[in-house]
C-alpha cells in the first residue's frame, strides 16, 4: 500500500508542477478600453493660426506583459485666431500605437496614423500623416492622466500642426 501511495504522490506532484509551469508560459492577453477628454495647445506656426483646442479620444488595446498594441480615434476642435481665413478646424485623429508600462501604472506611448481635417472654409479639407509620442500614469487603477506631443501637416499647406495634448479620462484593464 505504501508503494501505491508514494507513486500516486509523485504523480500528483508532477501534475501540479507541470500545470503550474504551463500557466507561467501561457499568459492571457490584457484588454484595455479607454476614453479621455483632451486639451490641445498649438505650437510653432500652428499657434499663429489657431487657439487652443478641445476634444476627446476613445480607444482600445490588446497586450501581453508590459507592452500593449492600441488603436484610437477622437475629435479635436480648434478655434481660429481672428486673422485666419480658413476658420475653425476640426480634426479626427485615427491612430495605431504601442504603449509600454515602465513601472506600475507609469507608461510611455507612440502612435502613427492619419489626421482627417475639416475646415469652415472647405477648400482645404483633407487628411495627412500623423504622429504622436507621450507618457502618462494610472491613478487609483481607473483614472489615467497623460501628456503627448502630436504633429501633422495642415491639409493643402506646408504648415506643421504641432500641439501639446493634455489628457484625462477613464481606462479599464480587463
Amino acid at each position: 500500500m505504501s508503494k501505491i501511495l508514494k507513486i500516486s504522490s509523485i504523480l500528483w506532484l508532477f501534475i501540479v508542477f507541470s500545470l503550474s509551469a504551463q500557466s507561467q508560459i501561457v499568459k492571457l492577453p490584457k484588454v484595455l478600453i479607454f476614453g479621455n477628454g483632451t486639451y490641445a495647445s498649438p505650437s510653432g506656426n500652428f499657434a499663429n493660426l489657431y487657439d487652443t483646442g478641445l476634444g476627446f479620444e476613445i480607444g482600445g488595446g490588446l497586450g501581453l506583459g508590459r507592452n500593449l498594441l492600441y488603436a484610437s480615434t477622437g475629435y479635436i476642435s480648434y478655434h481660429s485666431i481672428s486673422s485666419n481665413t480658413a476658420g475653425k478646424m476640426n480634426v479626427a485623429p485615427v491612430k495605431i500605437g504601442l504603449r509600454h508600462y515602465i513601472l506600475g501604472g507609469l507608461f510611455v506611448n507612440g502612435a502613427v496614423g492619419t489626421a482627417v481635417q475639416n475646415f469652415d472654409n472647405a477648400s482645404n479639407n483633407g487628411s495627412s500623416f500623423l504622429y504622436e509620442v507621450g507618457a502618462g500614469f494610472k491613478v487609483l487603477g481607473l483614472i489615467e492622466l497623460g501628456a503627448a506631443y502630436q504633429g501633422y501637416k495642415l491639409s493643402g499647406t506646408s504648415v506643421n500642426a504641432n500641439a501639446l495634448l493634455l489628457k484625462a479620462g477613464l481606462a479599464l484593464k480587463l
